[in-house]
């Protein structure tokens, strides 16, 4: 009889690692989606595409389409902020309008100075361009780029990013 208990005693502890890698973890692109969307990115990829049986391709594919469904948010959110700053009298192509669009919604008001960079009372923006993170250097550069008037979500403010990542990163 103790053996058939040890044995049943066993079962779920044998079972745990099977259900636990029955759900890989969430890739970055999963993560950036909120759950419904990531319910209809895997439906998508089951029903449409015809990937249910799993494996590298169904992964693939919910990375890919949750890329995707990030990227229309972001697109949704640049344009909100975009009539949010028109809104408020700003125009577009200077440096009130690039900068009212990145503090998000249009929380810039007509009027008022424009900020360079952005709040250097906060710690880590008060810090050398060589002492802070990644995420940190790329915020710098969209402001340093919405500072001289582009627009950001255009193809001329990705340019300017990119070239001061790419300038910065290796000077040589």
């Amino acid at each position: 009889m103790h053996k058939f208990l040890a044995a049943a005693a066993l079962v779920p502890l044998l079972m745990a690692p099977l259900a636990a890698s029955a759900a890989p973890p969430l890739s970055p692109e999963q993560r950036a989606i909120d759950p419904g969307q990531r319910e209809l990115v895997a439906a998508t990829c089951d029903r449409v595409m015809g990937l249910s049986g799993g494996g590298i391709y169904r992964q693939e594919c919910l990375d890919s389409l949750a890329r995707s469904l990030a990227a229309k948010a972001a697109s949704a959110r640049m344009a909100d902020s975009y009539v949010a700053c028109r809104g408020q009298g700003l125009n577009e192509g200077t440096a009130a309008f690039s900068t009212c669009m990145l503090d998000d919604r249009g929380a810039a008001v007509s009027g008022q100075p424009v900020k360079l960079a952005y709040d250097s009372n906060m710690p880590e923006n008060a810090k050398s361009y060589f002492d802070v993170t990644n995420s940190v250097h790329w915020r710098r550069e969209q402001y340093a780029c919405a500072q001289i008037g582009l627009t950001p979500g255009t193809g001329g403010f990705a340019e300017c990013t990119a070239g001061l990542e790419a300038a910065l990163f290796n000077p040589l």
